[in-house]
């Protein structure tokens, strides 16, 4: 009886890290985000997995498009919601938590609205998976990473 118990676990474990291994790679192509942080809420949560398609400044629309791209100030990706553009050479974002966010994101070199170009845009969300992101956040990546390994070695002694 042991042994189907542990077939289950290493099935289950198994899948939980092939999961992982997709989300990773969506993650790595730039197809797939997870969400973390307070700005976007209430339409993104943390833990919501963003998955996004490649577009130009021209397909965005202010306050519809969601867009992920690279911050200069904070040498990371950001989620937010454009909210004005500037012809078809840049937009203009901010999280769309009034509490957190009351102001569009700033260019901290001149204290005015940063100009969100062409080359900083990864791209739009199109849709999201509510939780599935945890799996790329620390420490449940981890979590997963360490019930695959402990099943394995389980396993190996049955």
């Amino acid at each position: 009886m042991k042994g189907k118990y542990r077939k289950f676990a290493l099935y289950v474990f198994g899948t939980l890290f092939a999961m992982y291994a997709v989300l990773l790679l969506l993650n790595y192509l730039k197809y797939a985000f997870p969400v973390e942080g307070v700005s976007m809420e209430p339409i993104l949560w943390t833990g919501y997995l963003a998955f996004v398609e490649p577009t130009t400044i021209s397909q965005l629309v202010p306050n519809s498009s969601i867009i992920v791209y690279h911050n200069p100030f904070y040498k990371e990706l950001v989620i937010h919601m454009v909210i004005k553009k500037i012809d078809d050479y840049a937009v203009i974002v901010k999280g769309v938590n009034k509490i957190t966010n009351p102001f569009p994101d700033l260019n901290y070199t001149s204290m005015t609205p940063l100009l969100i170009t062409q080359n900083m845009i990864v791209g739009k969300v199109i849709f999201w998976v509510p939780y599935l992101g945890y799996v790329l956040l620390s420490p449940y990546n981890y979590f997963i990473i360490i019930l695959f390994i402990v099943s394995i070695i389980i396993n190996a002694f049955d």
